[in-house]
């Protein structure tokens, strides 16, 4: 379904796909895809220390989803701030969607969305301090 729509909407958008914004589209979807696998591994390192449900983690990818339905200015500065340097959603989302549309010329958010992928190194942190203090329950 959401292949369908972007094959529908991106000749209908007013973009000029130029080169370089082909590019940057392909880092999004690349690079989103990666931060949300990240987003995936801490929840699932988070399983090593805890039994309870990790409901909280929706937050973050099922509200991902949603956070870019919306312009991140809408939010505010705080909440740019949190998904620009924490998690890093804003830089394959908004900063690479404002050159996209022409509403920003910097040309560092061609490129921001490869800035997100350092989002996994974190990420892969805590997968090995997880296994390494992964106890069996011995069934």
């Amino acid at each position: 379904q959401a292949l369908a729509m972007m094959i529908y909407t991106i000749p209908r958008c007013g973009v000029d796909w130029t080169a370089d914004k082909i590019l940057t589209f392909t880092l999004m979807l690349i690079c989103g895809v990666l931060e949300f696998a990240g987003l995936f591994v801490i929840f699932a390192s988070l399983c090593f220390f805890t039994t309870e449900g990790l409901e909280f983690m929706n937050i973050f990818t099922d509200g991902g989803r949603e956070f870019g339905s919306y312009p991140l200015a809408i939010y505010g500065e705080g909440v740019l701030k949190f998904f620009t340097y924490v998690i890093p959603m804003a830089l394959w989302q908004y900063y690479p969607l404002l050159y996209l549309t022409g509403r920003a010329d910097n040309p560092l958010y061609r490129i921001a969305p490869l800035a997100s992928v350092l989002f996994l190194i974190p990420c892969l942190i805590f997968w090995r301090i997880g296994v390494r203090h992964y106890r069996s329950t011995g069934s």
